[in-house]
């Protein structure tokens, strides 16, 4: 490849990262809007959740069986143990506190996961940790602290801010600690050997939960509904998911973690404008800590690489 031709293709592959990194963070910023969105129009959290995994599942099993990838049986079982809590249990968590909490205060709290990941790769797999990095999980938590203590929910007299915030760090907890897992098995297996177990396990745990709580009456759901459930599940779980992988591929761990600045950005503004959801003083104070806090860790990644 002559220099000419090759600084074309980075230069088209950089482009190309740049617009993968744009839509995954708006995807998944959007997520939280839309899941609220859905509940207005009468979906229930453990109904939703089914079948937006059950479809993403099917669509990623449809491509491995285009590729002709077939998962080896550790590939399952890894895979499988990931799953269980990544895909099933974490958006699960996520979900139940869009109940009581904005989609713009819970993609703040969502803020904390890089530097709880980066905790617990230092705990269970030995991944170094700099001081910075501690220093901005204590300023994100900070931030997410206040927002906590002041009662702000972002839904008014509608919210419960002590609920939704323990669902949500549930969800950063969990989602934090199978990042670690994830991390751990993923040089193992080709991308898409992985995903198929993970998206496939996730979803029977959501199957498993509606069938314990109750499906919703699918004959109440309306067309608009109906798109919606489809859209998120496309547009806010399979396709932010390909794009980061895509994006992982090609750019390094800094590049892609700038979802980690922009879904949560991506969430407050959309859920005020299409929502109506409140932003306070608080909140903005909040979310500025909790930005600086992800911000510090991703300035360490930066010099680590």
């Amino acid at each position: 490849m002559s220099p000419i031709t090759r600084r074309r293709y980075l230069h088209t592959m950089r482009n190309k990262v740049i617009l993968a990194v744009l839509a995954a963070s708006a995807g998944w910023g959007l997520a939280g809007v839309g899941t609220r969105a859905a509940y207005g129009l009468g979906s229930t959290t453990v109904t939703l959740l089914t079948i937006r995994t059950g479809i993403a599942t099917l669509a990623l099993a449809v491509a491995v069986i285009v590729m002709r990838i077939r998962p080896t049986p550790m590939a399952w079982a890894h895979g499988s143990f990931i799953g269980v809590l990544r895909i099933g249990i974490t958006p699960l968590l996520f979900m139940s506190s869009l109940n009581y909490i904005s989609a713009g205060v819970e993609g703040l709290v969502i803020t904390l996961v890089p530097a709880t990941t980066a905790v617990f790769a230092a705990i269970f797999i030995s991944e170094t940790i700099s001081r910075n990095q501690v220093i901005g999980l204590v300023i994100g938590l900070t931030g997410t602290t206040l927002i906590a203590v002041s009662g702000d929910s972002g839904l008014g007299a509608e919210g419960n801010v002590a609920l939704g915030f323990a669902l949500a760090l549930g969800g950063v907890l969990v989602g934090s600690a199978t990042g670690v897992m994830q991390r751990h098995y993923a040089p193992r297996y080709d991308t898409m050997e992985l995903a198929l177990p993970m998206f496939a396990s996730g979803t029977i745990v959501a199957i498993a939960i509606a069938f314990l709580v109750g499906f919703d009456d699918f004959s109440t759901y309306s067309t608009e509904l109906w798109i919606l459930v489809v859209v998120l599940a496309l547009g806010a779980t399979l396709v932010p998911f390909a794009l980061t992988l895509f994006a992982s591929k090609h750019a390094p761990a800094t590049v892609v973690a700038m979802v980690g600045y922009l879904a949560p950005l991506v969430a407050v503004v959309a859920g005020v404008v299409i929502l109506g959801e409140q932003i306070t003083p608080v909140i903005l104070a909040g979310g500025a800590l909790a930005v600086v806090g992800i911000a510090l860790v991703g300035g360490t990644r930066r010099t680590q690489t």
